[in-house]
């Protein structure tokens, strides 16, 4: 009887246990994010669709593109909605770096209703080839002639070209929560994240060997412009300051290429094994240039321009025949159309050592009362204990005040413009402008009126 008892209080209390801990109901599956999937390249980066499609519009009612009202946020939106996408929340990109170009990309798109997504991929039969498979239990359509992928789940869709799309793919379907990589999680913390269309953050071997952390970029626009914000960080201390003002030339109708800056670089005189440092000098002994001497010299400010044309007079030597018929060497003079050159550099003191010290190297010549720098044109120098002023002109060039520190160099005859704005312990912050007038033109096609108005 006793037996009988003990059975019974066993038997209710493994009933008891059983019915408290439910082991027949499955423990709730975590929830993986789209940031815990995503894989990691030498460029990461994200942008909101609409936000760039909005900010994308004043250039494109600008140039009045006759495909500007497919790029407009209600007709995306309504074309996401339409295949299942979520374009409301955040595009995630990486792109892989081989030999200073891209060769792999990827993105990694929000989904609101995955029955709609094959739909979309059907639009891409009317241009290229796809074939259809399954890996890792997920349906993936692929152009093996153009290298691109694409595979999708129940909330997310990758797109992907390059050649190790089974390895990204593998990340991305087997990720778990909070498995965000530290790369990402470094990316995502960046304060200028918030308001921008596209941002992204560049880390390289090649920009850590120069002792660059990473660069981050963000692109904005105005109705005639492309604009990079670009924010440079240094693992150690930026040894430099850029002063509020600087020199300038005045930028002429033909001038092609200007610089002028002004920075204070007494601490880096001080420190030879600053990544900065260490990169002028790998550059500097390419043609021996004595640099140590120059930045003792060098009082910070550069100005520089170049377009235009001038006419100099040029000394060249030719062999002919005297009445003798014995060949001789004859110096003659010829008028010579040249781009016009102005270079400025500001000293610290007494600079003719330095000068000296380029005449012996080699690397400036003297021509009658004219210099050559490498393989320049004769310029005239004018010397002077605060400056030294290379000049094509005739008269020596007047210089400015500029409130700018600003690069502008001519790139496809496109002026790229760059505006050093300020540093801080680590890091350089710049704007780049990149004009847009002309390469609408020279990629889209554009009725002459169109032209005509711009």
């Amino acid at each position: 009887m006793y037996r009988n008892l003990l059975i019974i209080i066993v038997l209710a209390g493994s009933l008891s246990g059983i019915l408290y801990l439910k082991p027949w109901k499955n423990e709730p599956e975590s929830f993986v994010l789209i940031q815990d999937r995503l894989p990691n390249g030498d460029l990461i980066g994200q942008t909101n669709v609409l936000t760039l499609s909005q900010s994308l519009s004043k250039t494109l009612f600008y140039y009045k593109l006759p495909f500007r009202d497919f790029i407009s946020p209600d007709f995306l939106l309504s074309q996401g909605k339409s295949y299942g996408l979520d374009l409301q929340a955040p595009v995630y990109f990486f792109l892989n770096e081989e030999d200073h170009d891209f060769e792999e990309l990827g993105l990694l798109l929000n989904i609101r209703d995955s029955s709609k997504v094959r739909e979309g991929i059907e639009h891409f039969l009317k241009f290229i080839e796809i074939q259809d498979t399954t890996l890792y239990n997920t349906p993936v359509s692929f152009s093996p002639k153009e290298r691109i992928y694409m595979a999708y789940s129940n909330d997310w869709m990758f797109i992907y070209k390059g050649d190790d799309f089974q390895k990204n793919l593998y990340r991305i379907r087997h990720a778990k929560q909070n498995d965000v990589s530290t790369r990402w999680r470094d990316f995502m913390n960046e304060n200028c994240l918030k308001g921008r269309s596209i941002i992204a953050q560049l880390k390289t071997k090649e920009l850590n060997d120069y002792g660059i952390e990473s660069t981050v970029v963000s692109l904005s626009n105005d109705s005639s412009n492309f604009i990079l914000n670009a924010n440079i960080k240094q693992y150690d201390s930026i040894l430099i300051d850029i002063r509020p003002t600087s020199p300038m030339f005045s930028k002429q109708e033909f001038s092609e290429n200007t610089i002028n800056v002004s920075l204070n670089i007494d601490r880096l005189r001080r420190h030879k094994n600053d990544p900065i440092y260490k990169a002028i000098t790998k550059l500097s002994k390419k043609i021996h240039f004595p640099l140590a001497q120059f930045l003792d010299v060098w009082g910070g400010d550069f100005a520089f321009r170049q377009g235009g044309i001038q006419t100099i007079r040029e000394k060249y030597v030719t062999s002919e025949l005297d009445d003798n018929f014995n060949v001789t060497e004859v110096t003659k003079y010829k008028d010579v159309v040249v781009s016009g050159f102005s270079l400025y550099l500001s000293t610290l003191k007494e600079n003719s050592p330095f000068l000296q010290t380029l005449f012996e190297r080699g690397i400036m010549n003297k021509e009658d009362k004219k210099v050559r720098l490498l393989f320049s044109h004769p310029m005239n120098l004018k010397n002077t204990d605060s400056s030294m002023v290379f000049y094509t002109g005739s008269y020596t060039p007047k210089l400015y005040t500029d409130s700018t520190n600003k690069i502008m160099w001519t790139v496809n005859k496109t002026p790229v413009s760059i505006y050093l704005d300020s540093t801080d312990l680590h890091s350089l912050y710049c704007r780049v402008h990149v004009p847009l007038k002309k390469l609408i033109y020279d990629n889209l096609s554009l009725n002459e009126s169109t032209r005509v108005n711009n």
